[in-house]
């Protein structure tokens, strides 16, 4: 068995050794604890270029989101940060990626809801949740909306369900991937209402907002922030939000519950994850340092612009336990709308 930090220190006895790993484990549970007690970086961080890795194409809004905090980070660390978009397989694909990369905090998972949704949806996927990640901190909120095209007849929740009622003409709606959060809000509002709803879906939300506007399908979930540009030029129209409460960003948009759906509030988030055995003391710098870039009053005007909300309050002992909490919620959440693999 690969002996703990105190075992390597010092040579200790069976129950010196039990006492010292319990020791551990506790301040291991302190948020920011590893770091506050004074544990030092193995070596200079970071030595070379950092990646974001985004499991969704370019110009979605976490993209932007990361970076812009990556242009931050950059900026302290003295080192480029870059991001790699890895788009595909509701983000397994890019998730992967760093599950199976070096373990040296160089590498960065940019995370979507779709991080805990998949494991629940397919049947295998390349990863574990525990055992393949070193949660960092969350970033974000990213609260969503069904849209249609300006020019569509329907202008409500009330027009959209009576539309897709007819079972000669399914009403198509866009997601970014099998098993995403857009997908689990199609099935259930497909369920709840008893409609006529055909899922497409997309390798990123961008995608699926460029195939509304072009005409291809009738709807689609898209975030705040994404679609905020194209409501705003007057292209797209909400319908409702998936949130607990309204938008700051689009107070005019009532929340599924306002317009007589109940059950679709899970707001979707996104946070930064590292290779599961790296260095405690280098996730916790990256954890610091992330939240400082959060803080930071023109990233924290970018994400507000781009429709999401920043959070700050979070480190790698919370959003692990986040991440935990997030998994059994939306396993529930999948196996109530019915998503299967397609």
């Amino acid at each position: 068995m690969k002996q703990t930090c105190f075992e390597e220190m010092v040579d200790v006895g069976p129950d010196r050794r039990r006492r010292a790993t319990l020791a551990g484990a506790v301040l291991a549970m302190l948020p920011g604890a590893g770091w506050a007690q004074g544990d030092s970086l193995p070596e200079p961080f970071p030595k070379k270029v950092v990646t974001f890795v985004m499991p969704g194409p370019a110009g979605g809004g976490p993209d932007l989101v990361a970076r812009k905090l990556g242009d931050l980070l950059g900026a302290q660390w003295k080192q480029p940060v870059i991001v790699d978009n890895k788009p595909g397989a509701t983000g397994v694909i890019g998730a992967e990626s760093v599950a199976r990369g070096e373990a040296s905090g160089h590498r960065l998972l940019f995370a979507f809801t779709a991080l805990v949704q998949a494991p629940a949806v397919f049947a295998k996927v390349p990863y574990d949740l525990e055992r393949d990640f070193a949660p960092v901190m969350q970033v974000a909120n990213a609260p969503v909306v069904l849209a249609v095209r300006a020019d569509s007849p329907i202008r409500s929740v009330a027009d959209f369900v009576a539309a897709a009622k007819n079972p000669d003409k399914p009403m198509s709606y866009g997601s970014f991937g099998t098993g995403s959060s857009y997908h689990i809000y199609g099935e259930a509002l497909k369920r709840a209402q008893k409609l006529q709803m055909l899922h497409v879906p997309y390798k990123g939300e961008a995608l699926a907002l460029q195939d509304l506007l072009g005409g291809a399908i009738d709807a689609t979930f898209v975030s705040v922030g994404t679609a905020g540009p194209q409501i705003r030029a007057g292209k797209i129209r909400p319908l409702a939000i998936v949130a607990p409460t309204r938008s700051t960003v689009l107070p005019d948009v009532p929340t599924f519950r306002e317009a007589g759906v109940a059950g679709l509030d899970a707001v979707g988030w996104f946070g930064v994850l590292a290779p599961a055995g790296t260095p405690p003391a280098v996730v916790q710098k990256i954890a610091q340092d992330l939240r400082a870039a959060v803080l930071d009053k023109s990233a924290s005007a970018r994400l507000q612009e781009l429709g999401f909300e920043p959070v700050s309050e979070s480190d790698p002992v919370r959003f692990k336990a986040f991440v935990q909490a997030e998994a059994i919620r939306w396993k529930k959440l999948i196996a109530d709308a019915g998503v299967k693999p397609e």
